[in-house]
């Protein structure tokens, strides 16, 4: 196994280390949060529970009491029709009036108490973006971690020509085997010419022209 072999199989071992690291880390920072909403929703409906179930009672016996006073006053209508009891009817639209403006008095209270039973801090949404704003700060955590796996994954392969490689160029170029392949034919331009083939196909005169073009 070359060098290069061996350096690829410890790199992409870390990287495979590192990727189930942050795998975990993710996992762990998810459940976390996610006991940390689940507390917080239940503690924020348990907070407002016993105060709709007394608001609902509240609404459910004015409701009770506004038939109630609306029976009453139907059958003092029906005797001033009747009977022509026009005491009784006054004294039933006084009544009337006054169990009205006392079950205005309970709704409003009632509407009072569940709108700041609701307004009570933190709300549902103080709660969602509590959590949106920690998950924020964690990703930048995930964030670091994963630009790890990144520089280990790019270390597998080294940019830069091997030094055995670079070696054979210095001894192709450096070495008079250009003059070797002229023959007896030492004619200037035959000898570039040899220089140019041998350049053409280790690709170094190719490289050579780009780098003019740039």
């Amino acid at each position: 196994m070359g060098r290069y072999e061996r350096a690829a199989k410890s790199s992409l071992k870390e990287a495979s280390a590192l990727a189930s690291s942050i795998i975990d880390t993710v996992r762990h920072d998810l459940r976390r949060e996610e006991a940390r909403l689940e507390e917080e929703m239940s503690d924020r409906v348990e907070s407002v529970q016993t105060i709709l179930n007394e608001v609902a009672s509240i609404q459910d016996a004015i409701i009770a009491g506004s038939l109630e006073v609306k029976k009453e006053l139907e059958k003092a209508k029906k005797r001033l029709v009747k009977y022509g009891d026009k005491e009784l009817m006054a004294t039933q639209i006084i009544g009337s009036a006054t169990r009205l403006g006392e079950l205005r008095i309970l709704h409003l209270d009632a509407v009072q108490r569940i709108q700041g039973a609701l307004a009570r801090p933190p709300t549902a949404v103080d709660i969602i973006e509590r959590m949106t704003k920690d998950i924020l700060k964690l990703s930048g955590s995930w964030e670091a971690s994963a630009r790890e796996i990144d520089e280990s994954i790019s270390d597998v392969v080294d940019a830069n020509a091997p030094i055995e490689m670079i070696e054979l160029e210095r001894e192709m170029n450096n070495n008079g085997y250009d003059l070797i392949l002229a023959g007896d034919n030492r004619d200037p331009d035959n000898i570039q010419a040899c220089s140019d083939r041998i350049k053409q196909l280790t690709g170094e005169l190719g490289k050579s022209r780009d780098n003019q073009t740039l």
